[in-house]
């Protein structure tokens, strides 16, 4: 009879429960490091369940969210259980605000919660696990590189079977990671050490936050001996050694480093170049035929923070230019960042020109003094030239000649003379018009073989960079050809593959013959 009445009491309290929803909120912690994530689960029980719409927590944004369900059968009552949890990174203390959940057409409420934010400690020397942050100096101007080594270290007799390491992150500050890791050995520590390039690009104070290191470590799982000595588990397969390693998990471990302050003072006259350079430059020729480019290079080397100079254009009266995009080779030797620039700029012109003196001012790491260096400027002399001749004046005179007190005789000579020197004249005018309709006509001829060249030229041609030159002297002609250029540019100097017309650019030069 008790017996009974125990059975009946057990399947009523299941009973009952089903009939009254449970809502609960549940932390995955109770306290974070600043920049881990942090989330909670909102668990109901019920036919008809509906959650609030949650999109932050105090000031912080739901990062991320995620739900799932399970149905339960009691004795013929279905129970529906469904959870939903949601992801945030708090930098400081939060509470977790009550929620209404609506199931069954019921309103409950979940209850409030605290997580803690907590300031990440540093690792310490004699620890099984050391991640250290050392910089060559924390006192630096804009531009000046920074050294940068992370190194991680663990004992001899410490376990390691996976390894992950954030990157220092900085803002204002241009990070180059150098060389690949090293690993050496130091007293009873196992050490890595990877090295970096900082960059400071604007003036300020700044801290570089504690980097982390997570240390995952195999761990076996095994089945509890209280199941596994069960008559039902005795002699099946889970004793097997097999299903035991099947259990095996990661378990992870965080260490931290150091944090690193870091000062960065402003460089004179809002310069951003910082080292010690020196400038040279160059051309193919000096003497070029008219409409023929002339190449310049420009080279730059020196140590320093040598990517942040700017790329060079040059503008000179009367002469068309193309600058190429520089290219920087950059090297690290002996714990100093440098390198070498280079930017090659064509011209064209039809008459001699100067390519003027390229100047870099930076501030110089050895005198701590703003200084501007200067290439020489070079002279180039243009031949072949043919410019429109200028036009000719003819001066006539148009004056009455002035009656004299002479003779008769001596007035009809003189008559006479005038008429001859008109006549002269009027037939040197007339030579000179000829002789101009000839040169016209000639120069007119010369221009249509020009084109009829060209256009052969343009057929011939087999790759852009000939296409390039070969159009460069006629760049301000017409829109049609600017734009072919600029196509051709990209093409050359920024690898894209733009499809060139050449019956387009040759019916332009036929027409312009007709």
């Amino acid at each position: 009879m008790k017996n009974n009445l125990g059975k009946i009491l057990i399947i009523c309290i299941f009973f009952i429960s089903g009939l009254f929803a449970n809502v609960k909120l549940t932390l995955n912690t109770p306290a974070i490091y600043a920049g881990e994530m942090a989330s909670f689960t909102i668990t109901s029980d019920g036919d008809d369940i509906n959650f609030p719409t949650i999109n932050s927590i105090d000031s912080y944004n739901i990062l991320g969210s995620s739900s799932s369900s399970s149905t339960t059968i009691i004795n013929g009552n279905y129970s529906k259980k469904i959870s939903k949890t949601y992801s945030f990174s708090p930098t400081k203390d939060v509470i977790i605000p009550s929620f209404e959940i609506i199931v069954d057409g019921k309103t409950y409420k979940t209850q409030e919660q605290k997580i803690s934010v907590i300031k990440p400690s540093a690792s310490k020397e004699g620890e099984d696990f050391v991640l250290e942050l050392r910089a060559d100096k924390e006192e630096v101007k804009i531009g000046e590189s920074i050294n940068l080594s992370v190194i991680f270290k663990y004992k001899l007799d410490s376990k390691i079977d996976k390894l992950q390491l954030s990157e220092p992150i900085l803002n204002n500050f241009w990070i180059k990671k150098v060389d690949d890791v090293e690993k050496t050995s130091e007293k009873d520590y196992i050490v890595f050490k990877q090295k970096y390039l900082l960059f400071p690009q604007k003036s300020g104070e700044y801290d570089l936050s504690s980097l982390e290191a997570d240390i995952g470590k195999v761990v076996n799982e095994r089945i509890s001996n209280d199941i596994l000595d069960d008559p039902f588990f005795k002699n099946s397969f889970f004793k097997d050694s097999f299903f035991n390693s099947m259990t095996n998990r990661l378990s992870w471990q965080k260490v931290y480093s150091n944090v690193l302050h870091i000062s960065v003072k402003p460089l004179p006259n809002n310069l951003e170049l910082f080292g010690d350079y020196s400038i040279t430059t160059s051309v193919d020729k000096t003497e070029v035929d008219a409409n023929q480019p002339v190449n310049l290079s420009i080279s730059i080397t020196g140590k320093g923070n040598i990517d942040d100079i700017q790329k060079y254009n040059i503008t000179i009266e009367n002469v068309i230019s193309y600058a190429d995009e520089p290219k920087i080779e950059s090297t690290f030797q002996t714990d100093e960042y440098g390198g070498n620039f280079t930017q090659k700029i064509a011209f064209v012109a039809q008459n001699d020109y100067t390519i003027p003196k390229i100047e870099l001012t930076y501030f110089n790491k050895n005198t701590n003094e703003v200084k501007t260096i200067y290439s020489e400027p070079i002279n180039i002399k243009v031949i072949n030239n043919n410019p429109n001749k200028s036009a000719v004046k003819i001066e006539t005179a148009n004056e009455t000649p002035k009656v004299s007190q002479k003779s008769q005789d001596q007035d009809i000579k003189d008559t006479k003379e005038n008429k001859n020197l008109n006549y002269i004249v009027l037939a040197l005018a007339l030579l000179v018009v000829i002789l101009t309709s000839i040169l016209l006509f000639k120069k007119k001829k010369e221009k249509k073989e020009v084109e009829k060249d060209i256009v052969k030229a343009i057929k011939k041609a087999k790759n852009d960079k000939e296409l390039f030159e070969l159009l460069l002297p006629y760049s301000k002609k017409s829109e049609i050809i600017t734009d072919v250029l600029n196509k051709l540019e990209e093409n050359l100097y920024k690898n894209t593959k733009n499809k060139i017309d050449k019956n387009e650019l040759m019916n332009f030069f036929e027409d312009e013959i007709v």
